[in-house]
């Protein structure tokens, strides 16, 4: 039998008394075997190494040159231990009978290991006094990065109650585990708490905390006031577009009355927001477990306590708050760490997206292949300060060289980049200038990360092409890059979503906001509400929508005007519309329907009414009644077989006079006028002009090529029509005839103060065209301003089916030329409506459009001309085809296809709305819906810019053809 070796003893000297107790390792792996290093004089260093030991024993460390069996998960302790344990002090001392190297006591279960090892801490430890550092300087640096990225979770809780998130120095990349953390009024590393395995000494945590606390947590940054929550539901992430299923995170304590630190667990979700799925605890396994049980219950909105029970006392719906409901108010604020980066100077479009009368600012650099020996410092060097300002490169100051990673689209490459201590930031912010490396083709996110241009613009073609989520992206390149066996791995989805927004806002689209065709103002306008929505609780005080007025908005006398349909009375316009489209003068045949005997009855009933439609039809107007007798009473009826034959010209313009509709809505201003010429001169020549009427235009082409010439029936409902139109006009025009004013400046963009923040990155309102005006107000209607939060919107009955308005904002508003061609967009907080298209319109066109096409059009003529009658009276106002099913109470006058079938040159109108809205920008509307407000408004910005460089490459290409 063999024999085993006894190991060498080394037996520590007790030490004088420290300040704080630390935790005492009793069986350790060999560091110097594990590292690869000698064991010579590993005595010496070894014990320079441990952790002090308490004065009051001696402590026999031995150890075991010998190769240690993996180590275990810590078996779940049992709860009624795990209660005792968790009230005891945060740092306990562990005596012999205690083997745990990390100190993490022992509800340790919370405290997995983040995938470092162990030996690092000492191999990298300094005494101090209080314990050791994990982690080098340089290491720091990249874990401070990641958390002002972003990219790895440091998140406040309740006034100092933390939840933050594992970080691998060796991956350079959070661990997705997370451990709570604490912190008093200091920044002492005395005062700071932290559950993660590392957390017996200085952890990163720990050491960013002592940097940044005081900047990035001050005492306004509570998520919620009074005592803390039993449960806090701190982060979601969503797992499909409609969210049904989610991955949620919650800080869980032990009970109501126990809320400290160490009764709180972390407790994970996959599933629905009913608490359907897969729950987990980070203490103990298991469905049963207290923290489980609690959450469950609180996402239920179930008033029990932990036995099942109901109770009134200490609900557990009640003691449970979403911070993720608030972390993004406008109370809150917002720091500006990912948005800018070190890279600051404008960067070219992709090669394929330039437009032919696009000029490149710089020449444009080669695709890196080959990693540069080193990247040197130039004068655009900056940094990108807290502040928001830059400091730059000077010469006459000593410089620093530290490695870097630069990412291309098939390997990554560690290269030296020279740096400068940057001047203006805090010395422990430890900030540096770094080169901007535009000239090579290089984005400098942050000094440490370093990205290619082409590989950025790599995800541009992916995403605006097809549907592509950027962590699917990423998934495809780390793949990429494992194929090169000398490259190192490619980034977490995180950072590389920190870094592609910030290089997408240095992109130079711009002058791809106007179609080469349309111009700068077109007369044929197409908005698009679209649902492509980002979550509600990101919503930030920074949104301003157009529809959002001021003090110094204008303050208009327009009110509220009655009567404006042809046909003043209400009931008899039923009758008559019931009275047409149920079948007017139709007979009955027998044994065709089951009911037929209520068929019988209906006729007889619409029989009955004729003479009494036209006896009031005669009221408002001989000729108009005449003509109802002549072409829809007795005279359209088959003698044999009782058919009703109406000619259907004639039908439709019966449907528009007794539309519950404005008549503005069939004749405005423009239509008008040609009306007036064709009565003073009834010919040919001037009936062509009115097909901007097709009600009428459709009777006189009839009458005029199959009867020999108009009737004087028709002349007379001509003469009446405009009448009728001129008066409704002249009720306008007198509430308010005047123009809105204009404002004093060109732009409401214009600030004294220049930020790289540009002010359609914050607002979510974003148009080719400069701001001209405020939108006024108009305290003489009511309830202006209001969203259209309601399904049946002035009668209609077209729901907004596309749009989520339980979770998500309200969408997007675009505006389209007949080219496909988007001239700008603004988000929309809550839900789509009327008055984000007069908005949009009013702020920024100096002269109203000659035609808008909008899904509710037939609500935002009458809405827009009760307020501007003077600026919106020459505009028409229509439905596309695309959107027209359900507007059942709407005339023909309200569709485009009505105009489109006399005036072909409307078609393609007709047909753009629907590929703008649906086949174009519904793209990325699951990637949106998974991102805050400033993200979602940047990727929503590059999306419209690329697809218009697309549309309007095809409309050079046709003109050259035609050369």
């Amino acid at each position: 039998m063999h024999k085993r070796k006894f190991e060498p003893i080394v037996e520590l000297a007790p030490l004088p008394s420290l300040s704080r107790e630390v935790f005492i390792p009793k069986d350790v792996v060999h560091p110097f075997k594990q590292k690869g290093l000698s064991t010579e004089n590993s005595t010496s260093t070894l014990a320079a190494s441990l952790p002090y030991p308490s004065p009051q024993k001696k402590v026999r460390t031995i150890i075991r040159p010998a190769v240690r069996e993996p180590r275990k998960r810590p078996r779940a302790t049992p709860h009624s231990k795990v209660a005792t344990q968790e009230s005891a002090e945060s740092t306990v001392t562990y005596e012999d009978t205690v083997g745990d190297w990390f100190g993490a006591g022992a509800d340790s279960t919370e405290d997995v290991f983040g995938g470092a090892e162990l030996a690092s801490v000492a191999s990298t430890s300094q005494s101090n006094g209080y314990g050791a550092i994990q982690g080098s300087e340089e290491d720091l640096l990249h874990y401070v990065d990641a958390v002002q990225s972003a990219c790895v979770g440091f998140t406040l809780l309740h006034r100092r109650l933390f939840v933050v998130e594992g970080w691998d120095k060796v991956k350079r990349q959070g661990t997705n585990q997370w451990f709570h953390f604490e912190a008093s009024s200091t920044t002492s590393a005395e005062s700071l708490v932290c559950r993660c395995s590392h957390g017996a000494f200085i952890c990163f945590h720990k050491r960013y905390y002592m940097a940044y606390g005081s900047y990035d947590f001050t005492t306004n940054d509570e998520p919620t006031d009074g005592p803390c929550p039993r449960i806090i539901l701190f982060d979601i992430e969503k797992l499909d577009m409609n969210g049904d299923r989610a991955f949620y995170r919650f800080s869980v304590a032990k009970a109501q009355d126990s809320l400290g630190l160490y009764t709180r667990s972390v407790v994970t979700h996959e599933g629905s927001d009913r608490g359907d799925g897969i729950w987990k605890c980070s203490k103990r396994d298991g469905n049963n477990c207290i923290h489980v049980l609690a959450a469950r219950k609180y996402m239920r909105r179930e008033d029990a306590d932990e036995t099942g029970e109901n109770t009134n006392e200490g609900a557990v719906a009640d003691g449970g708050f979403n911070i993720c409901e608030c972390a993004f108010s406008s109370d809150i604020p917002k720091s500006n760490h990912s948005i800018r980066a070190i890279s600051h100077l404008p960067i070219l479009p992709p090669r394929w997206s330039m437009l032919p009368n696009e000029h490149e600012m710089y020449q444009r650099p080669l695709a890196l292949k080959c990693p540069p020996i080193l990247l040197k410092l130039g004068d655009n060097a900056s940094c990108a300060c807290r502040d928001g300002s830059r400091a730059y490169y000077d010469p006459s100051l000593p410089s620093v060289t530290r490695e870097c990673n630069v990412y291309t689209v098939s390997q990554g490459f560690r290269v030296t980049v020279e740096l400068q201590s940057c001047p203006k930031c805090p010395v422990e912010s430890r900030r540096y200038i770094g080169p901007d490396l535009r000239e090579l083709g290089v984005f400098n996110y942050n000094n440490s990360a370093l990205f290619s241009h082409e590989l950025l613009n790599e995800y541009i073609i992916a995403f605006t092409g097809s549907e592509t989520p950027m962590e699917a992206w990423v998934r495809h390149i780390t793949y990429r890059y494992m194929e090169t066996a000398e490259s190192i791995p490619f980034v977490a989805g995180g950072l590389f979503r920190a870094a592609w927004f910030a290089y997408a806002r240095l992109l130079a689209l711009e002058g791809d906001k106007h179609c080469p065709m349309c111009g700068t103002h077109p007369d044929n306008i197409i908005w698009d509400g679209v649902s492509i929505s980002f979550g509600r609780k990101h919503v930030n005080g920074d949104l301003e929508p157009p529809t959002l007025t001021s003090d110094n908005s204008a303050e208009r006398p327009s009110k509220p005007c009655a009567s404006q349909q042809w046909l003043s009375d209400g009931n008899k316009r039923k009758e008559l519309r019931d009275w047409i489209e149920r079948g007017g003068l139709n007979s009955v045949k027998p044994g065709k329907n089951k009911d037929e005997e209520k068929e019988v009855v209906a006729a007889l009933k619409r029989v009955e009414m004729v003479p009494e439609l036209q006896q009031w039809l005669t009221l408002q107007n001989d000729d108009l009644g005449a003509i109802f007798n002549a072409r829809l009473g007795w005279d359209v009826v088959d003698e044999d077989g009782g058919k009703w034959r109406p000619q259907r010209e004639y039908v439709a313009l019966f449907r528009v006079l007794c539309a519950e509709e404005s008549a503005m809505q069939t004749l405005n201003r423009s239509a008008l006028k040609t009306l007036e010429k064709f009565v003073a001169k009834p010919c040919l020549e001037t009936a062509k002009d009115m097909i901007a009427i097709p009600a009428l235009y459709r009777i006189l082409e009839r009458e005029q090529f199959r009867e020999g010439g108009y009737s004087q029936q028709t002349l007379g409902v001509c003469k009446w029509m405009l009448k009728r139109g001129n008066e409704v006009l002249a009720k306008l025009l007198s509430l308010n005839g005047t123009l809105p004013p204009g404002l004093e400046t060109c732009s409401s963009e214009a600030s004294s103060t220049k930020t790289e923040i540009r002010e359609w990155e914050k607002t979510g309102c974003f148009y080719g065209l400069p701001q001209i005006r405020e939108r006024p107000k108009y305290p003489g209607i009511s309830h202006d301003g209001k969203a259209d939060v309601a399904k049946d919107m002035a009668g209609c009955r077209k729901f907004y089916e596309q749009y989520s308005q339980k979770r998500l904002t309200g969408g997007i508003m675009a505006c389209w030329c007949s080219h496909s061609i988007c001239y700008g967009f603004h988000c929309i907080p809550v839900g789509e409506g009327r008055n984000d298209v007069f908005s949009a319109l009013i702020t920024r066109w100096p002269k109203a459009p000659k035609r808008v096409v909008y899904d509710f059009a037939c609500a935002l003529g009458p809405y827009c001309l009760t307020r501007e009658p003077e600026f919106f009276a020459d505009t028409q106002f229509v439905i596309d085809g695309f959107h027209s099913e359900g507007h059942s109470k709407c005339s023909p006058s309200a569709f485009l296809k009505t105009y489109a079938d006399v005036d072909p040159t409307l078609a393609a109108i007709n047909s753009s709305a629907g590929e703008c809205g649906n086949s174009g920008l519904s793209r990325i509307r699951k990637s949106v819906s998974y991102m805050v407000q400033s993200r979602a408004i940047v990727y929503t910005w590059v999306f419209l810019s690329i697809w218009n460089r697309f549309q309007i490459q095809k409309l050079y290409k046709k003109v050259a053809a035609l050369q």
